[in-house]
């Protein structure tokens, strides 16, 4: 009730599942150019799909850290990945509603790394949860929310 309150005093609001999705999309696909561009070599010189399939595999774990390097780095940073930016929604914290701080930001990545490894159900979790938080959100103490989030409708005189 207290979030929700403060949330309006600031005049921001909850952002929207679509956004979030739109914001996701695009980080995945940036972080998935980054690993095909550092792999491509690898990728190269494997001789048909299963062997690309295992090389990729060999390097899963560097997958796994620039993920988490990005997402620490970009809302520890920024307070938002490049999507978040382009979606024009950011992460914040619940008590200040600041941008995290780093151990926020790193908790909030790694949690999300566990999210994806149980077929995405920590996203699926803010469709249940009022002020839409995924699990990653919940530890890290935080909320996304839209920084405009009266784009698009007329202007009240």
């Amino acid at each position: 009730m207290k979030l929700e309150q403060d949330l309006a005093r600031e005049q921001l609001a909850i952002a929207s599942a679509t956004k979030r999705a739109k914001a996701f999309a695009l980080d995945e696909i940036l972080i998935g150019a980054v690993v095909a561009f550092m792999l491509s070599d690898h990728i190269k010189s494997a001789e048909g799909v299963l062997e690309a399939i295992v090389v990729i595999n060999s390097f899963f774990m560097w997958i796994v850290a620039i993920g988490v390097i990005y997402h620490t780095v970009f809302v520890a940073l920024y307070g938002a990945t490049i999507g978040k930016m382009w979606q024009n929604i950011a992460v914040i914290t619940i008590d200040s509603l600041e941008k995290p701080p780093f151990y926020a930001a790193l908790a909030r990545a790694i949690t999300r790394v566990f999210s994806e490894f149980v077929l995405y159900f920590g996203f699926f979790w803010a469709f249940l949860n009022p002020l839409r938080r995924t699990w990653h959100d919940v530890a890290a103490q935080v909320i996304v929310v839209d920084l405009n989030p009266y784009e698009g409708e007329d202007e009240i005189i």
